[in-house]
């Protein structure tokens, strides 16, 4: 069926629900309907991602059962003893999340499988450590994170609270094909499930559980008691689900001097006070920022919309200083090496992504802290605690990537920006305890380890024809030979698509150990880097920087210098 068939199916479709047959209506760009309906959006890594809207190409409650189904047909494979354990449902602020919801609880309990329902928005951290908490065998959670107002999606959890493996995506990915008649899935009612005991609603006695785990985050609860109250935070939840969980945390381990930006705090799925709700984002700070004017803090945090990304401001002669997520990541790791022994410190592992500053790794070999390398995305370090825990090897000490992931405890097995929260909080306060600030303790770091300057330029591309475009660039960038960059050469091409590094110097290629991965490293004889990526989830290119040097002046200008002689590459390519 092309794309102007399947538009008929929609259009002839005599119960269309009212919102999307008016979109519809509306539409009269052959290119737009197009790209609404030339496939099913796509079912990546983790779930699916996109834009709310009427067709087979967006997000709506028909898109949403289809993919519904395809788990329910997914868990039916595993047996009964799968549809019985069940799948955890949750949700964040955005529009159509809690409908979402409740649609793929109808659909997987009208295909016999147990629902564990949110009666209420959640954040995913939360999700994930409940799914280890009912010992069900999936979860879902229906957000779009960090994305624009415009944005929802569908997450997929395995039985161990982490994001399915590649093989259970591939499989679904699969079983999904099959299912081109969205238009036609449907279940009985809510009501009629939760009566029969196939959907079994939890309450706020959820939050209760994740707080009781959230005390093994603290690492000295009796100081923090004492000591927390003196510590000023300022925080914004960015109208999306963090609230209830951070202020619980906050006050039941003695943060008692925190305060809430009220134009902020309240679920608006049209995020009505920010342009984006990215924490990544400076000018998402904006209220808060206002807020200090009035009493000041010595600590801004930031939640995305569904509570697993942390943004941090602090002040250094009264001056707001954006922590990126490198330098959060840096800060929580040494702390807890810190409260480690020597000798214990050599049983655990650190997990960060390819992608992620190499501070925190040239930290941990000093300390003989295990490095393990993976994937961009917080499944891949999800699954290396997994794999810990079946070898019973090294115990997992923290994990974290660059765009402000973070995971100190394994309760939960996805970043956690409410565990980062309150360790961080921790962190600032020891060190207000002793007369510095975090970027003090930043400062002590660099000139230990050395200067590391990160970044990361995102370009998006829309459409159909942007995708390929996107697809071609990168295929262009594993073709050509880069010799030398920002005046130094460049020692390896690191191709996760291929999965081989190459040494330029030598010519010699070895096999790299990690999945196959659309990205492509080039790595600098001074171990500066530039990584590309095409977003799994997104129709966007990402490009990360790293540089370090031995003072703070020639990192900046060789990050500048690299930026500019990989601009002029991508241009000619």
């Amino acid at each position: 069926m092309n794309w102007q068939e399947k538009l008929q199916e929609w259009q002839d479709f005599a119960t269309l629900d009212l919102d999307l047959k008016n979109e519809l209506d509306q539409v009269t760009d052959q290119a737009n309907l197009e790209d609404r309906f030339y496939r099913y959006l796509e079912f990546g890594t983790g779930g699916m991602r996109g834009e709310l809207g009427a067709g087979t190409n967006r997000i709506n409650n028909y898109t949403i059962k289809r993919v519904a189904l395809g788990l329910a047909r997914y868990i039916e494979e595993n047996g009964s003893s799968a549809c019985e354990r069940g799948v955890v449902i949750s949700y964040d602020n955005r529009y159509k999340s809690e409908e979402f919801a409740t649609w793929t609880a109808r659909i997987l309990a009208a295909c016999g499988v147990k629902v564990f329902l949110s009666d209420t928005l959640r954040p995913t951290p939360e999700l994930s450590y409940l799914v280890r908490h009912y010992h069900a065998f999936a979860g879902v959670m229906i957000t779009a994170s960090h994305n624009p107002k415009q944005y929802n999606g569908f997450k997929v959890y395995g039985s161990d609270g982490g994001q399915i493996t590649l093989e259970t995506a591939e499989r679904l990915m699969t079983l999904l094909e099959s299912i081109t008649d969205e238009l036609q899935i449907t279940a009985k009612s809510r009501a009629y499930y939760e009566k029969n005991d196939r959907i079994t609603v939890f309450s706020e006695e959820a939050d209760q559980w994740y707080i009781e785990e959230l005390k093994n985050v603290v690492q000295n609860q009796k100081l923090v008691a004492k000591e927390g109250k003196n510590l000023a935070v300022i925080y914004t939840p960015l109208h999306g689900t963090g609230k209830v969980l951070i202020k619980k945390a906050f006050a039941a381990f003695g943060f008692d001097n925190l305060r809430l930006v009220s134009a902020q705090e309240d679920p608006d799925p049209g995020f009505s006070t920010v342009t984006s709700p990215n924490p990544e984002d400076q000018a998402a700070f904006a209220l808060a920022l206002e807020e200090t004017k009035k009493n000041p803090a010595d600590l801004l945090i930031a939640t995305d919309p569904d509570a697993d990304r942390l943004g941090v401001v602090v002040f250094k002669q009264d001056q707001p200083i954006y922590l990126n997520g490198n330098q959060i990541g840096v800060l929580l790791l040494d702390y807890l090496i810190q409260q480690k022994s020597p000798a214990d410190v050599k049983n655990y592992f650190l997990a960060k992504t390819i992608v992620t500053s190499d501070l925190g790794a040239k930290i941990a070999a000093k300390h003989g802290l295990q490095v393990r390398n993976t994937l961009t995305g917080f499944k891949f370090i999800g699954e290396q605690i997994k794999l810990s825990e079946q070898k019973q090897d090294k115990k997992f000490l923290f994990g974290y990537e660059e765009s402000f992931g973070y995971l100190i405890s394994p309760f939960v097995r996805d970043k956690d920006a409410i565990q980062a929260a309150t360790l961080l909080a921790e962190v600032a306060l020891v060190c207000k305890l002793s007369d510095r600030s975090l970027v003090d303790r930043l400062e002590e770091i660099y000139q230990e380890y050395g200067y590391f300057e990160d970044d990361l330029e995102t370009k998006v591309f829309l459409g159909k024809d942007g995708i390929a475009e996107m697809a071609q660039l990168v295929e262009n960038l594993r073709q050509k030979e880069v010799t030398h960059l920002a005046g130094e050469a460049v020692v390896f091409k690191e191709d996760y698509g291929l999965g081989t590094q190459k040494n330029l110097v030598t010519q010699k290629v070895t096999k790299l150990t990690l999945p196959q991965s659309n990205v492509i490293k080039l790595i600098l004889a001074d171990e500066s880097w530039v990584c590309v990526r095409p977003s799994g989830t997104e129709p966007k290119f990402k490009i990360y920087y790293s540089v370090n040097a031995s003072s703070k002046q020639v990192t900046e200008s060789k990050l500048q210098a690299l930026k500019s002689d990989f601009h002029q590459m991508l241009t000619e390519l």
